[in-house]
């Protein structure tokens, strides 16, 4: 399977899935999360947090991607300037890594309960969800 993409279901995780649920449940999805995503996580957490993403990242249940610098440009140039403002360089990373994996074919969900991350996440197509606001509507 060298050098073969194989399509599949992915699920993008920001930061607050992790951290609210011990397990987010992804189905026979892949989880990925960006390596921002895992820096600000392990900058801010509590130790019993941290002990439990570094042992999904051991384990394999939890992947980090990096996306292209070419989809976060897109991701920048479809945010307005208040977005961009309000915008983490984790919530560009993570809208990024989305928009990469389905435009490679794949299907693909973001987990996501930032308001800027789910408005322009329906900007550019991609299917966005909350964790801890699932009905949240945008305004």
């Amino acid at each position: 399977m060298d050098g073969e993409v194989r399509k599949g279901r992915f699920v993008v995780l920001d930061a607050t899935p992790l951290i609210v649920s011990p397990s987010v449940p992804t189905g026979d999805a892949t989880a990925v999360t960006t390596p921002s995503v895992v820096s600000e996580l392990l900058r801010t957490t509590s130790e019993i947090q941290e002990a439990r993403i570094r042992a999904s990242l051991e384990t394999g249940s939890l992947n980090v991607m990096t996306p292209s610098r070419s989809h976060v440009t897109r991701v920048r140039q479809a945010m307005s300037r208040r977005e961009r403002s309000g915008a983490s360089v984790a919530d560009v990373e993570v809208l990024a890594m989305a928009l990469q994996l389905a435009e490679e074919g794949n299907e693909v969900l973001l987990l996501s309960d930032d308001s800027v991350v789910q408005k322009v996440a329906t900007k550019l197509g991609i299917r966005c969800k909350g964790v801890k606001y699932p009905e949240r509507q945008e305004t």
